[in-house]
């Protein structure tokens, strides 16, 4: 059934390159920003200790701000600074060239960094004021698969590395705004070739009138070959190697998730 229509003031957002809207107690925006520069490249891997990587949108955000002065934010070099660093976490995925080329990449510029999850695995779930614990009760999507109007939609990627031609790691987002509330999906994608498929998830659900944001955070990891075998077929040596490229695809076949499910409780202003 679909749901019967809301009726919700709100006002549009498009001002020097950030986006979004004005909607009760809220403004929601994002910002696409450029490639980092050599030079903001060359500062921030001084600041975290390891090589960036090769595509950081570094002015990209993603901004949920409350009237009450509570804030998320979805930001590269935030998620960045939970990038693992040190010898063990170097060498927790292996390829036949990674001690190699994780070498290379730890010599930047001038100054040698330190050893650090070349993957770039971040279990960042967002940064800002709202302050989550967890709950028992995740994510309506029932509520969610209804049919509704959505106000502002917009996607974006973080960052991107192809992993020295080992595979592709990737944080994006997408938000949705509607007049019932505002979803936002964050993900981190990772193939390594012939080793693994990686998907780190946080959802985010928000009802307006409530005073409750949900966050999910989910893990799914499968061995390349699990996913591989999942290839469709019309002959025995006839497979589609472009869908392992396809990050719908992976996210289709790639198993159950680990879920951990959260609340921020809002100042009753709405």
């Amino acid at each position: 059934m679909d749901r019967q229509p809301i009726d919700r003031d709100w006002e549009p957002i498009d001002q020097d390159g950030v986006r979004g809207l004005r909607i009760g107690v809220w403004e929601l925006t994002t910002h696409h920003g450029s490639i980092l520069s050599h030079a903001a490249v060359e500062a921030h891997a001084a600041r975290l200790g390891f090589t960036p990587p090769e595509m950081i949108f570094g002015d990209g955000f993603l901004r949920a701000r409350h009237q009450s002065g509570a804030e998320l934010s979805l930001a590269a070099l935030d998620a960045l600074q939970m990038v693992r660093t040190g010898v063990d976490a170097a060498r927790a995925v292996q390829v036949s060239v990674a001690d190699g080329w994780s070498d290379a990449r730890r010599t930047h510029g001038m100054a040698t960094v330190n050893p650090f999850d070349w993957t770039y695995s971040t279990l960042y779930r967002g940064s800002g004021s709202l302050a989550f614990a967890p709950c028992d009760q995740g994510i309506d999507y029932a509520l969610l698969r209804q049919r509704e109007e959505i106000l502002f939609y917009d996607e974006g990627v973080l960052f991107e590395d192809d992993l020295g031609d080992n595979g592709c790691a990737q944080l994006a987002f997408r938000v949705r705004v509607m007049p019932s509330g505002f979803f936002v999906l964050m993900r981190f994608f990772l193939r390594v070739d012939g080793v693994l498929f990686r998907i780190y998830d946080t959802r985010l659900h928000h009802c307006f009138g409530s005073t409750r944001v949900v966050r999910e955070f989910s893990r799914r990891q499968a061995p390349f070959d699990d996913v591989k075998r999942q290839l469709p077929r019309s002959g025995p040596d006839d497979e589609d190697l472009s869908l392992l490229n396809n990050i719908q695809f992976v996210d289709g076949v790639i198993g159950d998730p680990e879920i951990d499910c959260e609340v921020a409780v809002l100042e009753p202003r709405e």
